[in-house]
């Protein structure tokens, strides 16, 4: 995860989100009701897959945690509204080239920040390629799921964990950000690049060979239709612990390629273990709506989509 000293950047592991307007974090900011009929309702309520996980838990982990878990999503969700970041000097859609390894040192302090955010070390791989900006952030989600502004901030179409050079991430395709010193303006692909194609997909190119190539060998997907989707469900509108979330329900119908099968690539403890067949498709990720009251969330998420709400193509 990425961090920012008072913005705060989930991915990168520095300021949880990378802010330049006010900061939310040690608990201001939230409000909660204090209803024991909220608490337990909560469990029901995660607003968007990032506040599940596909994992089962042993007993007696599988009794803690969802209490656990629910008193997370009471607070969380007893949060005020959280204003939005200084928007960065790019736009949706704008040609960029990631600075040289050299240039983006010079802007880094001891231990790789800029304002806190941190710049991977599976981000050095893009350094001196062209992307097209996918989203500029402003605000998103932290791993703690405390929502906070973030400033000056862009994630790229197909920068993500998954280093160009074929290192693997943590095996969610999480999108990388970039602070506008990272990049430069580009006028157009400095390599070839392949557009993210399918309906209901950003449009946008991938600046990578490597990525290009990718998601041809896992084949095509189509997302089931909503009855089929309701039935694999429980009451709480999950599969296997993950929500469908309501921003899902447009891409039915919808054929994609598949970008890659979620994969659990970090160690996990022994109380924590795997659960369901997942995918990411190409080129759909989550447009942050889920939050709701919240405000919008700009951590551009790879969406998570179980082997049962698929028709799977062969490769």
């Amino acid at each position: 995860m990425q961090r920012d000293q008072g913005d705060a950047v989930p991915g990168q592991g520095g300021d949880s989100a990378g802010t330049g307007g006010s900061a939310v974090g040690g608990g201001r900011g939230w409000k909660p009701e204090l209803s024991m009929a909220r608490l337990l309702r909560s469990r029901s309520r995660e607003r968007c897959q990032f506040e599940g996980a596909p994992y089962r838990y042993p007993w007696p982990y599988s009794w803690a945690r969802p209490l656990k878990h629910a008193f997370t999503m009471w607070l969380r969700h007893g949060q005020r509204p959280v204003g939005q970041g200084r928007p960065a000097g790019y736009q949706v859609g704008d040609w960029v080239r990631v600075k040289d390894a050299d240039a983006v040192r010079a802007t880094l302090d001891a231990d790789d920040r800029l304002r806190g955010l941190w710049f991977a070390v599976n981000q050095w791989g893009h350094c001196g390629r062209t992307y097209q900006v996918e989203r500029v952030v402003r605000r998103m989600l932290t791993d703690s799921l405390w929502a906070r502004p973030v400033s000056a901030t862009v994630a790229l179409a197909g920068a993500t964990c998954d280093s160009p050079d074929g290192s693997p991430g943590c095996g969610r395709a999480c999108s990388l950000y970039f602070r506008e010193e990272w990049l430069e303006p580009a006028s157009g692909p400095g390599e070839p690049a392949r557009p993210v194609t399918g309906e209901g997909g950003t449009g946008l190119a991938i600046g990578s060979q490597d990525q290009a190539a990718h998601g041809a060998r896992h084949g095509r997907a189509t997302v089931r239709t909503p009855g089929e989707i309701r039935a694999t469900l429980d009451r709480h509108g999950r599969r296997d612990g993950v929500v469908f979330s309501e921003n899902m329900w447009a891409y039915c119908g919808q054929a994609h390629q598949v970008a890659r099968p979620l994969e659990h690539l970090t160690p996990l403890p022994a109380w924590k273990r795997p659960a369901g067949e997942w995918f990411i498709l190409d080129g759909v990720r989550c447009d942050g709506s889920p939050l709701g009251g919240a405000g919008a969330c700009d951590r551009n998420c790879a969406l998570l989509w179980h082997r049962d709400w698929l028709v799977l193509e062969e490769a």
